[in-house]
């Protein structure tokens, strides 16, 4: 069964007589219409009640794109092309449209490799990318929330996880305490000379940060003076004051959390990284996709924007580190869905010390894309499944 939009009258149709067809949680009907010369067409799946399901790709708009609208198109642009594929329909929305009257999304089109805006009907699901957390922090995004639960349509994902929340979220159950490295919050920052004289070398890292950016370390020579290292730059100091003296305005500011440094397992000289990819399914938090990724030009962080390169996780697999990384995946998911609303997809950023325990580094609320070609058709392939689970609970999934 197809549907068809009319751009002229700005309205969806279906191609099959005698059936009445829903679309989206307020099962706004699609009528039939019996010529459909030249306009779009998109192959839809019939769900129960005759339901077609619709996902909207929650995102920003940036005017400095072509399309207007701003995230990982890339994604955005796969992810919809894949849900077509199996008769969903998937559209890209910001704030600004849900608001228009009638709603207008932007539906991509492989025919003009484009983003065209049609009118379209409420999701079922939304699936939140926004690209930046100042985004999330508008009263603008807040008016979002309430709507969506005013209309009783899933929410994927609520919002960017700050990093010591995160700890303290993941510290309070008490299951993964031996995986967290010692942190505190610089908001209290008479701690953190207590804290660093105790431990010798710590990370700074801003609780708001992504992709390893904005991280120091902070290290105590064997002569006694500091050494403070960014992704670029060293510098000296003679003691801790004369360091704090210096950065804390700028680590006030931005919000810093302080961490002890791991000692970290090394190949051919060095550190490396799991990262994997986790997604929610009939209850439990799935493993979906393993990668590794090794620092190359600076060891402070194995990020592949900042130098890192990617290493084969076949190379370190075992049955007992998969079991180990299955563990803190389940426990992760049960706890920061319970703290800070559904996660139906995460990552988490995972170290290794030289005794072989395994540290939380940080967990992200909206992945990036993998390099791994598998791990990415893993991903369209579970978020698929889970948009139907979450729509239709007693949907078989094929």
């Amino acid at each position: 069964m197809n549907i068809f939009y009319d751009v002229t009258s700005e309205k969806w149709s279906h191609n099959q007589e005698n059936i009445h067809l829903y679309a989206g949680v307020a099962n706004e009907e699609i009528a039939f219409k019996e010529d459909h010369h030249q306009q779009t067409l998109v192959p839809i799946t019939l769900f129960p009640g005759n339901r077609v399901l619709v996902v909207g790709i929650l995102t920003s708009l940036d005017p400095k794109k072509e399309s207007g609208i701003g995230g990982n198109l890339t994604l955005f642009q796969n992810l919809s092309l894949y849900l077509s594929d199996y008769g969903i329909l998937a559209y890209v929305f910001t704030s600004e449209s849900l608001l228009s009257d009638p709603m207008k999304g932007f539906l991509f089109s492989s025919a003009t490799s484009s983003w065209n805006e049609v009118t379209v009907p409420l999701p079922d699901i939304v699936y939140n990318r926004i690209p930046k957390r100042g985004g999330e922090a508008s009263p603008g995004f807040q008016q979002l929330i309430s709507f969506f639960k005013g209309h009783r349509i899933h929410l994927f994902n609520p919002c960017f996880l700050d990093k010591y929340l995160m700890y303290e979220a993941l510290t309070e159950d008490g299951s993964l305490a031996r995986h967290l490295p010692s942190t505190i919050d610089l908001s209290e920052p008479t701690q953190l000379s207590d804290f660093f004289h105790f431990h010798k070398h710590i990370y700074l890292k801003p609780c708001k940060g992504s992709q390893g950016k904005g991280i120091y370390t902070l290290l105590e020579k064997p002569d006694g003076t500091l050494q403070f290292s960014s992704l670029k730059h060293i510098e000296s100091y003679p003691d801790f004051s004369a360091f704090w003296d210096t950065n804390k305005a700028s680590l006030l500011k931005r919000g810093y959390l302080a961490q002890r440094a791991v000692i970290p397992k090394k190949l051919n000289g060095h550190r490396y990284d799991y990262r994997i990819l986790v997604h929610y399914e009939n209850g439990f938090y799935k493993v979906t996709g393993k990668g590794v990724r090794m620092s190359q030009t600076q060891e402070i962080t194995t990020h592949t924007p900042r130098g890192g390169k990617l290493f084969p996780y076949q190379h370190l697999q075992t049955r007992k580190l998969n079991r180990k990384l299955a563990d803190i995946a389940q426990r992760c998911g049960i706890i920061l869905s319970r703290k800070f609303g559904f996660l139906g997809e995460f990552s988490i950023d995972i170290g290794e010390d030289t005794s072989g325990t395994l540290f939380i580094y940080e967990v992200n609320s909206k992945p990036m894309q993998f390099d791994e070609e598998e791990i990415e058709a893993n991903r369209l392939l579970h978020l698929k499944n889970l948009f139907i689970e979450l729509t239709f609970p007693n949907q078989i999934i094929k």
